[in-house]
């Protein structure tokens, strides 16, 4: 809005109000600097003018039923050509220079006054000599005004939308020709149907004029019916429908349902999706979207396009959780990876005459058997190199996959999930002195010895040399691509000779399903071979496994691979490579916060002690204060420890939550208010003693602490449920108020735990992982589940009762060595 000062001087050039102008600047949605203010009053009068001579369009624009007192933009036709007359005849220095700047970059006004940016465009621009675009640009600033008045801030994008496209015609991003002359005897509804919709199908430049010109026709700015994007309608598939109960009283609709929102449209209708907010990833196209509604939602019946951007915390964007589903393609056959492994030697040797072999098919043929033996995606395996041995390995082995010569072994680089623990020195130390941790390798590799004779191969080729360096390279760098090329067109030709349905892909992920099924865990196949899905990057962040495990699982899963493909192959077993593993890789791979059980057993260990030092002080207020606190982060750590609750907010869940007979416990530690993602996890009896403990401790605090009447009452109504919403547990301050029991208030009552409060998660799924449960299970433990294996689902085999009575024992094992047992606190007394 223009300064005080501005609005005077405007006043004494034009003769106008102050508080007219004022008001017609707020209508505009004009920005404090005020750019350019001649070149766009002079042409909002030319726009408004070019809409006055249609009577229908103009009653429908003239706002009869917003707020009294609003008036219509047309009234304000008036003010406009005096303060475009003054400004255009008067003195440049008697101006504010901001005003009549003609080098102002819009560009920073358009998200944020689109009406006013709209507005600024060259004189010099084709557009000013033709009648229709003064028309339309007329009918999209009344709208934009009209939508405004009426809804207030509770508007979509339409209007940035719409001002957008009229934007783009005067900019000559899109011709003027799109803008036909309006009838005189026009409505705004026929304005709609003749000039924004062709052939049953919206103008996709005028998308978003469309969109406004359709909510102001509807009334519905406020209520989100529509389209939001302003791009061309995407494809909606109702999937799910649950039907309401039928003595509901208002069983108008189905009570739930979930639907899919496809968006096939070009990139620039993409991108002005990505800018509304429809998919927060600049580099991925919008595929589909996900989310549910029922009778209780504020926004039921409305629009997909604005549901997602209205229900953010409920959306899901499917594109971001492309995760690899057991039934999306099946793996390959033996018989299949034994043709893909026959072609890749007849590539490499010329189908039996290996002078006459071609240089492509034999760079081609090793990539396919690297692919089968290796696993790795084909744009890491064709930047591999060759080093003479183990002591010409670089300091920092990020991202190298190699072969080393001497020791006939693989290097394969272990990936790290994108997002890392910063750890400060005072938690490193926690972690390794106390706590008798390794360190967790980050961006290292592991070196496997081969099990197939690839040094074979590699010795009948010539492999370039760089400079400086003490590698070889494999695949030549001006020839990768028709390698990749050469390789595909092999696999097809396959395909067509023996009817398969081979792919690169599926090669290449063949040891990834093998190492699977040897391991259970997508995490383990991820970590050797490198084909990441959302699943694996999650879970991997809170897994550290040690070297050597993954050894040995790359072997096991290489060896059945190579017994079975050989055996179709014919290869007689006396032939079968035996290797050697020479190189102890020590370690551990994955999370830095790699807990071992000895941190447990002594953080155990403090807690009590501080529970007892609390328990021995002289019986007052204060110690009865002490002991609370001290339970409370007793209680609270064994939780986090013996559930994975994810320590997000807070450690909030009440009495009617647990079911103390089979002790199944539901949180819901990282949702939105529809518990959406809540899960079961289950108690063990010791930890649902301490709970029951907990509450006489309560009993016992409350009726010593009856002249604290806030703390009393608020303690009454934790000990009243079911019907309470006061948290289970939490602290209490010097001043003796209720203190909610956050991670931050937990650090701060436990301050020698320097670690992150969420370490538990990392330690339980390393642990319940090394001592043999399968991932499923911890997966669906953890909260975890990749889609299509969600537990307890439709699809699923999984039960609550069978998944806990696989747990139970191992459970009860980490319970008794890290030493946790129930404490009564003030109940003793």
């Amino acid at each position: 809005m223009a300064k005080d000062y501005d609005l005077e001087l405007l006043s004494e050039l034009s003769g106008v109000a102050p508080l007219k102008i004022k008001s017609l600047l707020g209508l505009l949605m004009a920005p404090d600097d005020n750019p350019q203010l001649l070149l766009v009053l002079t042409n909002l009068r030319c726009a408004l003018k070019a809409v006055e001579r249609f009577p229908s369009v103009r009653e429908d624009l003239e706002g009869r039923d917003i707020n009294e007192g609003e008036g219509s933009l047309f009234g304000y036709l008036d003010v406009i050509s005096r303060l475009a007359d003054a400004l255009s005849v008067v003195e440049t220095p008697k101006c504010p220079d901001a005003w009549l700047e003609s080098s102002g970059n819009p560009r920073g006004i358009i998200n944020a006054h689109p009406e006013w940016a709209m507005l600024i465009f060259p004189h010099d621009a084709k557009c000013h000599e033709a009648l229709s675009f003064w028309q339309h640009a007329g009918v999209v600033i009344a709208c934009s005004f009209l939508q405004r008045a009426r809804h207030r801030e509770r508007i979509g994008s339409e209007i940035t939308a719409a001002c957008r496209d009229i934007r783009s015609i005067a900019n000559g991003k899109y011709s003027h020709e799109l803008l036909n002359e309006i009838n005189e005897n026009d409505t705004l509804d026929t304005y709609h149907l003749n000039y924004l919709i062709k052939d049953d199908e919206i103008v996709k430049q005028l998308s978003g004029v469309e969109l406004l010109v359709r909510k102001v026709l509807r009334h519905k700015g406020k209520t989100r019916e529509g389209g939001g994007s302003g791009g061309s309608k995407g494809k909606v598939v109702e999937i799910k429908l649950v039907e309401a109960d039928d003595g509901d009283e208002e069983n108008e609709g189905p009570e739930q349902s979930v639907q899919l929102l496809e968006s096939i449209d070009d990139e620039h209708t993409q991108s002005r999706q990505r800018a509304v907010g429809l998919h927060p990833k600049e580099d991925q196209a919008l595929r589909a979207v996900s989310f549910s509604e029922s009778k209780s939602s504020p926004t039921l019946g409305f629009d997909p396009y604005d549901l997602v951007r209205r229900q953010e915390l409920q959306v899901k964007h499917i594109s971001s959780t492309n995760q690899r589903l057991p039934y999306r393609y099946s793996s390959l056959s033996r018989i299949e990876l034994a043709v893909a492994a026959r072609e890749a030697v007849h590539l490499f040797s010329g189908h039996g005459r290996f002078e006459e072999r071609d240089d492509i098919g034999v760079y081609a043929g090793l990539l396919l058997m690297l692919m089968i033996w290796l696993g790795r995606p084909v744009d890491q395996i064709l930047e591999m190199r060759v080093y003479p041995d183990i002591d010409a390995l670089p300091e920092s082995k990020k991202n190298v996959i190699a072969f080393l010569a001497k020791e006939q072994a693989f290097v394969l680089p272990i990936p790290s999930p994108e997002s890392r623990n910063s750890l400060q020195e005072d938690a490193k130390r926690l972690l390794y002195e106390a706590g008798e941790s390794v360190h967790a390798h980050v961006d290292d590799a592991v070196i496997v010895a081969s099990p197939v004779r690839i040094h074979k191969f590699l010795s009948r080729i010539v492999m370039e040399r760089k400079k400086r360096t003490k590698y070889r390279i494999i695949f030549p760098e001006d020839l990768r691509q028709s390698i990749e090329v050469e390789m595909r067109s092999a696999v097809s030709r396959v395909n067509r000779s023996h009817r398969m349905r081979l792919t690169p892909l599926r090669i290449s992920q063949a040891l990834f399903d093998e190492v699977v099924r040897c391991s259970s865990d997508w995490v383990d196949a991820y970590l050797l071979t490198g084909h990441q899905f959302t699943i694996t990057e999650v879970a991997a962040h809170y897994y550290s496994v040690p070297a050597g495990y993954l050894v040995n699982l790359y072997h096991e899963a290489v060896l059945s691979l190579r017994n079975d493909i050989y055996q179709h192959l014919n290869v007689d077993e006396r032939n079968y490579y035996n290797f050697n593993q020479l190189i102890n890789n020590d370690g551990d791979h994955g999370s830095k916060l790699n807990i071992k059980p000895m941190l447990l057993v002594r953080l155990v260990r403090h807690l009590k002690h501080d529970l007892r030092s609390s328990s021995r002080l002289p019986l007052d207020e204060e110690t009865w204060r002490e002991v609370h606190n001290s339970l409370v982060a007793y209680i609270a750590f064994w939780l986090l420890f013996a559930t994975g609750f994810r320590a997000v907010n807070d450690l909030v869940f009440r009495w009617r939550e647990i079911d103390f007979d089979t002790g199944f416990l539901v949180i819901s530690d990282k949702d939105d208010e529809s518990m959406s993602q809540a899960r079961v996890v289950w108690l063990l009896p010791e930890l649902r003693e301490q709970i029951r403990y907990y509450a006489s401790h309560l009993a016992v605090l409350q009726s010593r602490v009856f002249y604290r009447e806030s703390l009393h009452d608020q303690i009454e109504e934790v000990l009243s449920e079911p019907h309470s919403n006061v948290p289970l547990m939490f602290f209490i301050s010097e001043s003796w108020q209720m203190v909610k029991l956050s991670p931050e208030n937990l650090r701060r009552q436990v301050p020698i735990f320097t670690l992150p409060i969420n370490s538990s998660r990392h330690y339980l799924r390393s642990a319940l992982r090394s001592e043999g449960i399968r991932a499923e299970v911890v997966n669906a433990f953890m909260g975890h589940a990749q889609q299509g294996q969600e537990p307890f689902g439709a699809s699923s085999t999984l039960t609550p009762v069978e998944m806990f009575r696989e747990l139970a024992p191992t459970l009860s094992k980490m319970r008794q060595e890290a030493g946790w047992t129930a404490q009564l606190g003030l109940a003793d007394g």
